[in-house]
């Protein structure tokens, strides 16, 4: 995107530091019982609490998430569509009708479409549906598999290993199983990996949440057969696992031996979207992910806070060229920041316009639309830390309709 972006301003602000640190330290002991657990801010990327974040674990049917994302590349791209349909073949269906599996019952010769083979991969996180959708552009598994890895390079993830659009271990594929990997291979990510790819698909692909966000859905099996299952997230509205205050409406579940149980959510509490990440919680009960996720929540409920910082009139107002008037006003007047109950009080603030709305002296151009993307501001400090390692990055946009000046107005501005 930099290379998108001409004008820089930075606005230095130093007061004494006092910050109350929402990422522990290492020798801290872990508050999240779990082999590792991050919790983020999905619109900034900011780190709100991490948890041996760095390790790279087994993701069982979390590996889901980014299938879902290269279907969804693939529809916008206009290589398929939802009505797509994916004929079964009998490696796919023998794993669709093994109760072993997460099993849905696929028939083999049965064409089914994408939005279907989605449904039933990301509600009942069917692993058949999820292995018939590698086809549905026409690839084999391997030419699949590295469509993921592409995509897993294209949005950041850095320590990772895929093997399938499932998170089975490549044995468990049966006769689809790929020569490239040992039979106990299976996919692998650390949780800060998981964290990038859960904010990709929610920023990206946000109708993907009116999927993750049904209790039930009901899958058309074959002619005058269907069947309804059960979403796998107990942390839905009206679940067993809810936290008063946070909607929780996605997003995915995985289990297997070497994973143990996972989850990873996305809600909203106090109008921010949140993602959480929980790898391999502790214990027999497969529902103690999803008491680890609760204490996340209830972490940012009762220790972290919300800053505001009020936008100085310099950064809100920018020179305007060809306007009826000599200035953009930019929105938002306010950011926010996630801390402990401590307050940030140094940062760095800049101003990044893209490129095509400004002239050879930097400066914007009418004529500008209300809402209009302009550009973004960024917000560095030594105690916030985000995703990739950058700063926070917040959108610009007009806040006015501003018409281009007639002759004598572009001429005297």
């Amino acid at each position: 995107m930099e290379e998108n972006m001409k004008k820089f301003l930075a606005l230095l602000l130093m007061i004494p530091l006092l910050l109350g640190m929402t990422v522990p330290p290492a020798h801290a002991k872990p508050l999240i019982d779990a082999s590792a657990a991050v919790m983020v801010d999905a619109s900034t990327g900011q780190v709100i609490y991490e948890q041996n974040a760095q390790k790279k674990l087994p993701i069982a049917s979390i590996s889901k998430l980014l299938t879902a994302v290269v279907i969804e590349d693939e529809v916008h791209s206009k290589q398929i569509t939802g009505d797509t349909k994916v004929k079964i073949d009998s490696g796919v269906a023998d794993i669709s009708n093994d109760p072993q599996y997460l099993a849905i019952g696929l028939q083999e010769g049965n064409a089914y479409t994408v939005r279907e083979l989605l449904n039933a991969s990301l509600v009942k996180s069917a692993d058949g549906a999820a292995l018939a959708l590698s086809a549905a552009a026409g690839d084999s598994l391997d030419e699949f598999d590295m469509k993921l890895q592409q995509k897993a390079r294209d949005i950041g993830l850095k320590n990772y290993t895929i093997v399938n659009p499932v998170g089975l271990t490549n044995g468990d594929l049966k006769s689809l199983a790929s020569k490239q990997y040992a039979d106990n291979a299976e996919n692998a990510m650390t949780a800060t990996d998981v964290a990038i790819l859960a904010r990709y698909l929610v920023n990206h692909y946000p109708q993907l949440l009116q999927v993750t966000a049904q209790k039930q859905a009901t899958f058309m099996i074959s002619k005058g057969k269907t069947k309804t299952e059960k979403n796998l997230n107990e942390m839905l509205p009206g679940g067993k696992y809810t936290v008063p205050g946070v909607t929780i409406d996605g997003l995915k579940t995985g289990t297997s031996d070497k994973a143990g149980a996972c989850f990873v959510s996305t809600g909203n509490y106090r109008g921010h979207r949140i993602i959480t990440v929980v790898l391999h919680a502790n214990g027999q009960n497969k529902d103690n992910r999803f008491v680890q996720t609760q204490r996340l929540y209830q972490m940012l409920k009762q220790s972290d806070r919300l800053q505001t910082i009020t936008l100085p009139k310099n950064i809100r107002q920018q020179p305007l060229a060809d306007g009826q008037t000599r200035q953009a006003t930019l929105s938002p007047k306010q950011i926010t920041v996630w801390n402990a109950g401590g307050h940030i009080h140094k940062y760095t603030l800049a101003v990044k316009m893209k490129k095509q709305y400004l002239n050879k002296q930097g400066q914007l151009v009418a004529p500008l639309r209300r809402n209009q993307t302009l550009g973004d501001l960024d917000l560095s400090s030594s105690q916030v830390k985000t995703l990739d390692g950058g700063p926070l990055t917040y959108r610009l946009t007009s806040t006015d309709n501003v018409a281009r000046g007639n002759f004598w107005q572009r001429l005297w501005h």
